[in-house]
């Protein structure tokens, strides 16, 4: 699992040597679940299961996380996991937004009993010079990842090479004696929870509660500074942040739609809604006040 670009399809580009599927930008190639089996590599026969991110191009965080959750339900009682992979770009300066999301979701997907088969793999290190890697591996395990590395999470330094591909595996055949169900496939198929109920549902709610939370922010920011300034060029790059702003708030609606969520805390619900009828409002008040600004010019 992992960010769109960041490395997943490349990785098994690598093992298999087939560069069908492999992205070069930030457009998802992997829009389905794809298996693919290895064979045996020396350590036993390998199979592995390619997911896409949870800031897929194609589908919704929620669309990822039902298709994660139907194919682990499928494969519950016969699949157990030796080891998941979690590809993150070293050359992404901080992880904020979409990236803390999909981390969040990741963690509360596999949950305590399956944190110590997360291999936490770090690509893309031919992009920067390596003491400026190191640095940001550093702050990594400080902060984004102490927890899970606490638990048991590994680290891995991905090459991008054959050889680099090859101990990757071998570093998850180590794992085989140890394989384990995650969270979600126990969440799901035992305990018979609705797929908004999961503790990785909870969580992508939760992170729609804040990025909410920060649009109505910048709406406000976007509405003071609307009133100061008058001139057409000011207002037209006010009216294309709106417009991204608009675009945004469109994508959260939807997803709060989709989700159907029934959050354990109380009001969880009501608040969201909350804020963005806040978030519409001012929208529409924005709208009519560039449009009187470019009635006015």
């Amino acid at each position: 699992m992992g960010l769109t670009g960041s490395g997943k399809s490349s990785f098994i580009s690598k093992v298999t040597g087939n560069v069908e599927g492999v992205g070069h930008d930030l457009t998802s190639c992997t829009s389905e679940i794809k298996v693919t089996k290895c064979g045996d590599m020396g350590f036993g026969n390998i199979v592995l299961v390619d997911t896409p991110g949870f800031d897929d191009t194609k589908k919704s965080d929620l669309e990822i996380l039902e298709m994660i959750s139907n194919w682990l339900k499928e494969t519950y009682g016969k699949v157990l996991l030796s080891g998941i992979l979690y590809f993150h770009r070293i050359t992404d300066n901080r992880i904020v937004g979409t990236p803390l999301k999909s981390l969040e979701a990741f963690e509360k997907l596999c949950g305590e009993d399956a944190v110590a088969q997360v291999v936490l793999v770090t690509t893309m290190w031919d992009e920067l010079e390596d003491d400026i890697g190191v640095e940001r591996l550093e702050e990594l395990k400080s902060t984004c990842w102490k927890g899970m590395v606490s638990r048991g999470s590994e680290i891995f330094k991905y090459l991008n090479t054959p050889q680099s591909a090859e101990e990757l595996l071998e570093r998850i055949a180590g794992k085989s004696s140890e394989r384990r169900h995650v969270l979600l496939q126990k969440e799901i198929s035992e305990w018979k929870k609705e797929l908004p109920e999961t503790e990785a549902g909870q969580a992508l709610h939760s992170r729609l509660e804040q990025l909410a939370e920060q649009r109505l922010r910048a709406l406000k920011r976007l509405r003071a500074e609307q009133s100061k300034f008058a001139d057409a060029r000011t207002t037209n790059e006010l009216q294309q942040e709106y417009a991204d702003l608009k675009a945004q708030l469109d994508e959260t609606l939807k997803e709060v739609h989709a989700l159907r969520f029934l959050p354990r805390k109380k009001g969880a619900v009501t608040r969201l809604r909350g804020i963005l009828k806040a978030l519409s409002q001012i929208l529409s008040h924005t709208l009519l006040q560039f449009n009187t600004s470019a009635s006015a010019n």
